[in-house]
């Protein structure tokens, strides 16, 4: 993909193409994934037929976090809510009212709508998709809404975010009563918040450093960044410009949030603006956000009943710190964007992860995060995981980036 060609036709149309092939993904999805390989978003699969049904208001839990009117137009209808499905799960006994035509996103389970009302929908895959079940039952969508709204009050109080935004999780459907009891639906907004006036382009973070099946002779969209904005300095601009927005938004939300974003390729979109410049980090996914209840019950704010840091079987507090920030962060996002970055610009890697560090450190709020010595990885392979309950060991290693 040319950087120039961001800005030719549909945004949206660039951002699904990012998420389903300009991915370098490891690992095969018919080697870990329990569904089936016809919804591989790198397949060949041109969309997806999203089936729905319509829940009266007595038969589904409806929770919110300041949906938009056109987003609650778009679910009700005649009084009753559309209520979505994976078509890779089964649904017997529930009436079918229509399909919407759709694309998966990198994560499978979320899919973006093609045509009308774009949103992304992200539904109840109930099946082993590398390493977890992807269930969204109640829970977990009262989890999501609640950080929403969370995220909202924190950039509402700031008035100036920085380089962080988010995609709110502004609506969910939950079903009350009968054989899908608690089986749930999160509609997420394609608009980051807060809002901008002018047009950008969102990108996953994987789509920055992954080459184009497609197009194989163009170079990766970071290295077209930097030659266009930093060819001076590469390194200077690659560790301020595309790593900076992601050090910045961990430090923001642990410092004065007390949570513990994931910020992998996945869960993070680059907004591009038309002088084909970053300009913000946007969060996305809130489910398995943790929060450290210490940071919050000092910062004056209420707790979340679920995913507290360390409180789960196989973590501690300083685990799950390095899980997030050493492994979602640094091993599956900074040291990847770092390679491709090296294989363009002679620098030895160390000297670039040396920079990343220093950048981390001279933002003060970096000190908030309880880390351990060393890292802490996952005790089980991706392969060998059973259910969704993990256990951190201790690596020995040394950190990358902080």
């Amino acid at each position: 993909m040319k950087l120039g060609d961001l800005f030719v036709g549909d945004a949206l149309d660039h951002t699904i193409y990012g998420e389903r092939y300009l991915n370098d993904s490891k690992g095969s999805f018919y080697d870990y994934s329990d569904v089936d390989a016809r919804f591989d978003p790198q397949g060949t699969i041109s969309h997806v037929d999203l089936p729905y049904t319509l829940l009266s208001p007595e038969k589904c839990v409806v929770l919110q976090s300041k949906p938009s009117k056109a987003l609650l137009d778009w679910v009700r209808i005649g009084g009753k809510y559309r209520f979505f499905w994976h078509p890779d799960v089964m649904r017997p006994g529930l009436d079918t009212g229509g399909t919407v035509r759709a694309q998966p996103t990198s994560s499978t389970r979320t899919l973006l709508t093609e045509n009308g009302y774009r949103i992304y929908i992200k539904t109840d895959l109930d099946k082993k998709h590398f390493r977890f079940v992807r269930r969204l039952h109640r829970s977990s969508v009262e989890h999501s809404i609640a950080v929403c709204s969370d995220l909202r009050v924190m950039c509402d109080d700031l008035a100036d975010t920085g380089r962080y935004a988010f995609l709110p999780e502004s609506l969910g459907i939950v079903v009350q009563g009968g054989d899908y009891e608690g089986s749930g639906v999160i509609y997420r907004e394609v608009h980051p918040y807060p809002p901008v006036e002018d047009t950008r382009v969102l990108m996953p973070y994987h789509s920055l450093y992954a080459y184009d099946p497609r197009e194989p002779e163009d170079e990766p969209l970071l290295v077209q960044i930097v030659k266009l904005h930093g060819n001076r300095h590469p390194l200077e601009y690659f560790v301020s410009e595309i790593i900076g927005p992601v050090l910045e938004a961990w430090t923001l939300l642990i410092s004065v949030r007390g949570l513990l974003p994931e910020l992998h390729g996945q869960n993070t979109l680059a907004e591009i603006d038309a002088n084909l410049k970053l300009r913000r980090a946007v969060h996305r996914d809130f489910q398995g956000i943790y929060n450290d209840s210490r940071t919050r019950l000092a910062l004056g704010l209420s707790l979340f009943t679920k995913h507290v840091v360390g409180a789960e079987y196989g973590t501690t507090v300083q685990s799950q710190y390095s899980h997030v920030f050493d492994g979602m962060i640094g091993r599956y996002l900074l040291a990847r964007l770092s390679k491709a970055f090296c294989t363009y610009f002679p620098q030895p890697y160390e000297r670039v992860a040396l920079e990343i560090r220093n950048y981390h450190h001279a933002i003060s709020a970096w000190k908030v995060a309880d880390f351990p010595p060393t890292t802490y990885r996952f005790g089980t392979s991706a392969k060998e995981q059973v259910g969704n309950e993990v256990q951190f060991i201790d690596s020995g290693e040394k950190p990358e980036f902080r």
